[in-house]
């Protein structure tokens, strides 16, 4: 499963993991976040205003992690812009280490910011989201073709699969989340080609913070994925079954298909 991972730990390389099963989303171990994590309180309760925050690289990561728990809250709804003056005195931080905060959740996908334009929220219309899984499905494809070109081993995609089933079974849908992502990186990351790993990244990471954005806001438990186990399952058989252009067309096809559920689910 490490070695399946290995593209995923480089592209996050400054950061945690974000989709805990033990730990709310957001969790770092060395900062113990809990939920209520956010602005304006503190793990017990309190109001942060007079408390001492973590000093040196610990600071950026704990504003991000505050941050990033008013995003999962909805206390940042998607598309809003963050400003950074206002949370450096909710923070009692400086401006700075707001900007460097900002920069990890960019590189989580929960937060967008263009070329001299303030940060904002990501906010994924049903379109981009279209494009998306479009792009996606021809990515994953052409991954799963060289899987099996190549002869390439699965062990980890094997056990990556068994873990979603479990996450699913545990109904916990940030460690169903998580577990999704990394059943699709490691499927992206075997192939050994970092320009296909590299934009798929791309695509995938931003789109399962957004995901995880919309099943908080909704309520959701892990119903929602039950069915799409068995689809993952499918592309784990096709690429057993050693026909790169079958194993290509399926992952095609149920990439299609997840992308259909996700507009049922969370399509505006």
């Amino acid at each position: 499963m490490q070695n399946g991972l290995k593209g995923l730990a480089k592209f996050r390389r400054r950061k945690k993991t974000i989709f805990r099963a033990s730990k709310p989303i957001g969790s770092h171990a060395k900062l113990n976040v809990t939920h209520s994590n956010i602005p304006g309180t503190s793990q017990n309760g309190a109001t942060n205003e007079g408390s001492v925050l973590p000093s040196s690289g610990l600071l950026k990561e704990s504003l991000a992690a505050q941050l990033r728990e008013a995003i999962l809250s909805g206390k940042l709804a998607p598309g809003e812009k963050i400003i950074e003056r206002r949370w450096a005195r909710e923070f009692g931080a400086a401006q700075v280490s707001v900007r460097e905060a900002l920069n990890i959740l960019i590189a989580e996908g929960f937060v967008t910011k263009g070329h001299g334009r303030s940060a904002r929220v990501l906010r994924l219309t049903d379109a981009a989201i279209i494009h998306t899984y479009q792009v996606r499905g021809a990515l994953e494809g052409l991954a799963a073709r060289i899987i099996v070109e190549q002869k390439l081993s699965i062990t980890d995609v094997e056990a990556a699969m068994v873990d979603l089933r479990l996450a699913v079974e545990a109904n916990d849908v940030r460690s169903v989340i998580d577990r999704v992502q990394r059943f699709h990186v490691c499927i992206l990351t075997k192939p050994g080609n970092p320009f296909l790993l590299e934009n798929g990244l791309k695509l995938i990471v931003p789109l399962y913070a957004f995901t995880l954005m919309r099943a908080l806001a909704k309520g959701l438990d892990a119903s929602p994925w039950v069915p799409q186990v068995a689809n993952h399952q499918r592309i784990v058989d096709a690429i057993r079954m050693g026909n790169p252009q079958l194993a290509e067309q399926v992952v095609i096809h149920v990439t299609n298909r997840f992308m259909e559920r996700y507009l049922e689910v969370w399509g505006e």
